[in-house]
């Protein structure tokens, strides 16, 4: 008696995407921005007491009658913790910490707001030919609404949700802090000399 062949049969799984996968196919919105932004925040409150006195503008400090080196460092010192919680809040943003979204999200859209009071000030600034105003309102109603959006969208959200600190930093690594950190020195010092000069006027 003929045996009858044998098929063997497939015992495989059809493939599944695994969290590691997923976490490469999303693409979140505005994390770069958000980083630039709030590190941007950072870098004018570190470099306003130097430009404060190299611009010979009177600093917040001006009651106690401080030298203007002395001045300087004081309100130096006392900007750091500032500088330090918006250094971090930065770095958290870029290491995707869930919590640091929405927060970021509400300022920028508070900022938004603020926007269109600046443009007050743009108003007053062009009758004496003084248009550094117009880097905080572009900061305010550009950026800031730009940020907000972004960040609320689907896939960034699900990004925040899903990812960990070590994928985040992953993908937000090697060059890219560098580039970021450029662009918050360039926007951190023209918003310090911005505001200055605005409240000089």
């Amino acid at each position: 008696m003929e045996s009858q062949p044998s098929y063997k049969v497939s015992q495989e799984v059809p493939h599944t995407k695994t969290p590691v996968s997923e976490q490469a196919d999303m693409q979140p919105k505005g994390i770069g921005m958000a980083v630039a932004f709030d590190w941007g925040l950072a870098v004018q409150l570190l470099v306003t007491p130097f430009i404060t006195l190299l611009l010979g503008e009177s600093s917040i400090l001006k009651s106690f009658k401080l030298n203007p080196v002395m001045d300087t460092v004081v309100s130096f010192l006392l900007s750091l913790p500032f500088v330090a919680l918006l250094a971090i809040f930065g770095e958290g943003v870029r290491r995707g910490w869930h919590w640091t979204r929405r927060i970021q999200v509400g300022f920028n859209t508070l900022g938004f707001i603020g926007g269109f009071f600046s443009l007050y000030n743009v108003w007053q600034g062009s009758k004496n030919g003084n248009y550094w105003a117009v880097v905080t309102s572009t900061i305010l109603l550009i950026f800031s609404p730009l940020i907000a959006w972004r960040l609320s969208r689907p896939a960034t959200k699900k990004w925040f949700a899903t990812t960990t600190s070590s994928e985040a930093r992953k993908r937000h690594g090697g060059k890219w802090p560098l580039l970021i950190l450029i662009w918050s020195i360039v926007g951190g010092v023209l918003q310090a000399i911005a505001a200055l000069v605005t409240i000089a006027r």
